[in-house]
């Protein structure tokens, strides 16, 4: 089963790309907004489909210490997002991103051998380089455009991306014994007190819509999130924190192609070699791995 449960984190990668082609046409003012948006719509249904196939006794019987591991890992997560946005507030975006993305990884592989005992040959993580590589590839203009840069922009996507790692860690350990929907719905419950505190401690009121139209694509563009965020936690469910971290990384060349077809954006050819580097590293990781 887990060779094709790794397929679902690469869904998970695709729908978060998805979500973010649509975010990108949403004018929201404050940081903080979409992420609390996302986090009250996905309670909303996740708490839905719980009732639908008749699970809410899990609820009541999942062992406190999941809930616990589920909370942390989704407090670590806020930490991640409000890092994440405070550096490309910072610096450039390509660069905070390929940052945290890196990280993600290197945390996940260095918690997964130091804490799981799970290694990786030679070849798969020659595999998660290519895939590194592309996302460092793909914005590479925003590092050499050093004007950009700065400190604090740039510790913000190493903190982030650790913080994520960790984080993988966490949900990876809950999900011994937890349940994918009961992870979901602390993750959207942590997320929607931590985010509602960081607005007020950042100054950064969130925002209301008042717009159908724009609610509508908020709406799809969170609930994409959320189906990214359950393909996540079935992914970590059947595979390592580790081989998760390193296929959600692709999202940005997921991003990309969506880009292309849907927002009429040019590709150019680094974007084309990044779109290929990535094919061959998740193919290397496919058929190497352990």
């Amino acid at each position: 089963m887990e060779f094709y449960f790794q397929f679902v984190a690469l869904l998970s990668a695709l729908t978060w790309a998805s979500s973010g082609a649509i975010l990108k046409t949403l004018k929201l003012n404050s940081m903080f907004s979409f992420p609390f948006f996302e986090a009250c719509i996905s309670f909303l249904l996740v708490s839905v489909l719980i009732f639908i196939i008749g699970d809410v006794n899990s609820i009541i019987s999942e062992k406190f210490d999941s809930y616990v591991f589920f909370s942390i890992a989704a407090f670590l997560s806020c930490i991640g997002t409000v890092s994440y946005v405070v550096g490309i507030q910072r610096t450039s975006i390509g660069v905070v991103f390929t940052i945290s993305s890196s990280s993600t990884v290197l945390t996940a592989l260095i918690l997964d051998f130091l804490l799981n005992s799970v290694t990786h040959s030679i070849v798969v993580l020659l595999g998660a380089f290519l895939v590194l590589s592309s996302i460092l590839l793909l914005n590479i203009r925003s590092f050499i455009n050093r004007e950009k840069q700065r400190i604090i922009g740039i510790l913000g996507g190493v903190i982030a991306g650790s913080m994520w790692g960790i984080g993988v860690y966490f949900n990876d350990k809950a999900l011994i014994e937890g349940s994918v929907l009961n992870g979901s719905i602390v993750r959207a419950i942590v997320s929607i007190i931590t985010l509602s505190i960081a607005s007020v401690i950042f100054k950064q009121k969130i925002e209301k819509i008042i717009n159908k139209f724009q609610f509508t694509k908020l709406f799809i563009a969170c609930s994409l999130v959320t189906l990214s965020s359950l393909f996540w936690f079935l992914s970590l469910n059947y595979t390592t924190g580790s081989l998760t971290a390193m296929f959600g990384s692709t999202s940005p060349i997921f991003a990309i192609i969506f880009g292309y077809f849907f927002l009429k954006e040019k590709m150019f050819k680094l974007e084309y070699l990044s779109i290929f580097l990535a094919l061959i590293g998740i193919i290397i990781i496919i058929l190497f791995k352990n």
